[in-house]
């Protein structure tokens, strides 16, 4: 990756654009509650307000009085500090998918982020999902934030599995300190 930088910037950028404007739309479109088939009854439209975080977890429910905003905002730009570290300290050649996915976990917190700093009433969360299965009769509602950050986990994960990213180099030696395989017969 020869500009790591300008792919991290344009990642964000595209990811924060879609998820805002997707959610401009449905803001200007559909009220609380109401929901509009997609593509029949397995992908609709519906407009919540997620004051929590993944699957509506918001330690206000437990908690009277909790600052859950205000805690949300600083967890996310804590995270958005953590994988910016992270981006730079990863090896280009070696760690490609994780760099894309740090990039679209990085533009998933900076969407939700914005609805919290934007003051609405809750992260703007629409798409719903209902396969007529569980988990998914309904699965929580989600937006593309959230797509951005499940995608790029997937990719920092399958970047980590055996034999990928840091388990082998460029030219598919070993990585330092561990000795070469042999093929065959004894050295």
């Amino acid at each position: 990756m020869r500009n790591r930088w300008a792919a991290l910037a344009a990642t964000v950028f595209t990811g924060l654009l879609s998820d805002f404007v997707s959610k401009m739309l449905v803001l200007g479109s559909l009220r609380p509650g109401t929901l509009k088939p997609l593509i029949g009854d397995a992908v609709q439209l519906t407009l919540v307000f997620n004051q929590g975080a993944i699957f509506s977890l918001n330690p206000g429910n437990w908690i009277r009085g909790f600052p859950t905003a205000a805690f949300f905002i600083a967890v996310t730009v804590v995270e958005l500090i953590a994988v910016v570290w992270f981006y730079a300290r990863m090896d280009a050649t070696r760690n490609r998918l994780s760099l894309w996915g740090l990039a679209l976990v990085a533009a998933g917190a900076a969407g939700n982020l914005m609805d919290r700093l934007l003051g609405r009433p809750g992260v703007v969360d629409f798409i719903r999902l209902d396969l007529g299965f569980p988990p998914f009769d309904p699965w929580p509602i989600f937006n593309v934030a959230d797509l951005c950050i499940t995608l790029g986990v997937a990719l920092v994960l399958l970047d980590s599995a055996p034999g990928r990213g840091a388990s082998r180099s460029p030219q598919g030696e070993p990585p330092r300190g561990q000795p070469p395989a042999h093929i065959g017969g004894s050295q």
